[in-house]
This record gives C-alpha cells, structure tokens and sequence, in this order.
C-alpha cells in the first residue's frame, strides 16, 4: 500500500498541498487499486498508513518562491525609491526625469542646467499613453528634446517625487 500527496501547482512548481490518496499493488499479479477500489478490509489500514504520513516540506516550495520574490521586490522598490530622492536632491545635467503628466501620459525631462536652487529641464517632445512607452522615447535619443527650457524649484522637484509625478530618474 502506497499513499501519495496530492499539491496545487503552477508549471509544475508545487504551491501547497491538497490532499493524499492511496494505491495498493499486489505482490503476486500486479494488479493495482486505486483508494476508492479498496476492498473494506484494507480501508483501516490505509487510514493508519494516511495518518502516519507526513506532508512533505517541499510541496511548499512554490510558496516559499513566492515570498522570496514579494521579499526582494519590496526592497528593491524601497532603495530604488531611496535612490531617486537622492538623485533629485542633487540634480546634474543630464538627469532624465520619467513624468507622469496624467491619467496614461507619460513623458521624460532632461535636466540642461543647475544654477543654484533652479532646476532648467528640457521636455521631450513626445508623450505615451503607456508607462513601457518611456523606453521608446528614451532609445530615440536626445535630438527630440524640446530646445525650449523651463525652470523648477528642487523643492518642486521633491514634491512630484513624493506625489509620484516623477516615476524615476536615470542619471548616466
């Protein structure tokens, strides 16, 4: 008599499990029944031999995958967020700013210029509707940046920051 765990899984990674089950294999002439084939007389033992069977930790793994990820997401998020409040804290030219204008427009600024508590930003000349659209906007170089300069405060700069108009900041 056998008892196998049953688990959820996802591409083949186990998440949790689900429940057991049992199979019995004669000796003799091989013949196999499944749990609900079991004769009443073997019904007993495979409740003992279930009960005695310890869930294997593995069928967790999936489990413990998933909250690694969560784990280094969040810090990864957390010194990205850290990383940005520096670099916007202390702007140099050549800043890229990732701008959320408004619901599904996106667009970048350029910093030109620092002179004292002034930022000088140039705008690009395109906008996205989509967040994954800045990457486009960022491969086709600096030529479609608008030569039209406008200023902000650094303080301006914290508080779209905060507010998460600035998404992110690439310094080169």
């Amino acid at each position: 008599m056998f008892v196998f765990q049953r688990f959820a899984h996802v591409f083949w990674i186990p998440v949790f499990p689900m429940s057991k089950t049992g199979v019995t294999e004669c000796s003799h002439c091989k013949q196999v029944l499944r749990k609900e084939e079991f004769p009443p007389r073997f019904r007993d033992s495979y409740e003992i031999l279930k009960s005695k069977s310890k869930t294997p930790i593995w069928t967790f793994s999936g489990l413990v995958l998933f909250a690694i990820f969560v784990v280094v997401g969040g810090i990864r998020s957390n010194q990205n967020k850290e990383r940005n409040a520096e670099l916007i804290l202390s702007p140099q030219k050549g800043d890229v700013y990732e701008i959320k204008l408004d619901y599904k427009q996106y667009t970048l600024y350029k910093v030109d210029e620092v002179v004292g508590d002034t930022v000088f930003v140039l705008p690009h000349q395109y906008e996205t509707n989509k967040r994954r659209g800045i990457k486009d906007l960022k491969m086709r170089g600096d030529d479609d940046f608008v030569l039209e300069r406008f200023p902000i405060l650094k303080e301006e700069l914290k508080v779209k920051l905060e507010e998460g108009e600035i998404m992110n900041v690439d310094r080169k």
